[in-house]
């Protein structure tokens, strides 16, 4: 009965120890679900649609970002200046307010800069201040809508100067 006794204890004995060394299947899932997503490259040029029919004379507004050191980004937004005054024209900072959506204050107004990898989307926080998007262009232009983000640089010939 002594022996018998004993050989309980030691198997439980080594059967705590054992467990204690195998981490579970649910520690692994969830060490593999709590790694960081990349972040976001928002970085480059975005266009209009128009900016494909560039050659056939469309008129067309381009946003160029760049990021800066302390999580906010320079915008620079510009138009097609070869064949008449450039529509759009805005330099700005805006500052992060989550992954991938950078706040501006526009006239008191503020306008959300939102990045998902392809495009960005220009709208101001609260609907009822899209009217302040029109500021910064002309002939009934606004800012606001979504811009596609191309790979290379706004073309030289007919954008208006980046300063």
């Amino acid at each position: 009965m002594y022996i018998l006794k004993s050989m309980i204890v030691s198997g439980f004995f080594l059967l705590t120890l054992n467990s204690c060394n195998q981490p579970t299947s649910k520690t692994q899932a969830h060490a593999a679900t709590t790694e960081t997503a990349p972040s976001l490259t928002i970085d480059g040029n975005y266009v209009t649609a128009e900016y494909e029919k560039r050659a056939e004379g469309f008129d067309w507004v381009g946003v160029t970002i760049k990021s800066e050191q302390d999580s906010s980004i320079t915008i620079q937004v510009r138009s097609r200046a070869d064949k008449k005054k450039p529509t759009c024209t805005l330099d700005k900072n805006a500052t992060k307010i989550k992954e991938g959506v950078y706040q501006a204050s526009l006239q008191g107004k503020n306008v959300l800069f939102t990045f998902d990898g392809t495009s960005l989307t220009i709208a101001p926080e609260k609907s009822e201040d899209e009217g302040i998007l029109n500021y910064y262009c002309s002939g009934g232009g606004s800012l606001a809508g979504t811009y596609k983000r191309i790979a290379e640089a706004l073309d030289a010939t007919q954008v208006d100067s980046l300063k």
